[in-house]
């Protein structure tokens, strides 16, 4: 995982070329201006989830996983709670399998979880990072957009 503020997002171009499309379209696009819900970048391979809501309490939030996106969240106004651990923590229960449709899998809090408040930054997180978002800080509203971005084989 790889988290920082958006003016240091251009330092993590070429890593892969689904990447680099999505790091061009945060700097060239106001993502607050975005409609709320899905917007097309490049097709299946790149897309933005443009979205709005008030932080739910940490015991209502879920540990996931994804294996065909990597997630470039990105919370562009208010903050969150954000959490993170390995696919490798021993401690890790699978409380919803996979779901294809969705391309998802839920888990349970785990040992060793690493707890961050994402504000006015990014997080890009990849398959092997089990994270957690929308974690309640304080009762403000949160602005964010969750680009999926298609791993490449």
């Amino acid at each position: 995982m790889i988290v920082g503020k958006l003016r240091d997002l251009k330092r993590y171009k070429g890593i892969s070329k689904n990447i680099d499309t999505a790091i061009d379209y945060v700097l060239n696009h106001d993502l607050l201006a975005l409609p709320k819900g899905k917007t097309e970048i490049d097709g299946t391979n790149v897309y933005v989830n443009r979205d709005t809501y008030v932080a739910r309490p940490l015991e209502e939030c879920f540990f996931e996983n994804h294996e065909h996106y990597l997630d470039l969240q990105i919370v562009l106004k208010g903050k969150e709670i954000f959490g993170f651990t390995d696919i490798t923590n021993p401690s890790l229960q699978v409380t919803t399998p996979y779901n294809s449709d969705k391309d998802v899998t839920k888990y349970s809090a785990a040992k060793d979880t690493v707890y961050f408040t994402l504000e006015e930054g990014f997080a890009l997180v990849f398959r092997e990072d089990i994270h957690l978002a929308k974690c309640k800080v304080d009762d403000g509203i949160v602005e964010k957009a969750v680009i999926k971005i298609k791993v490449e084989e």
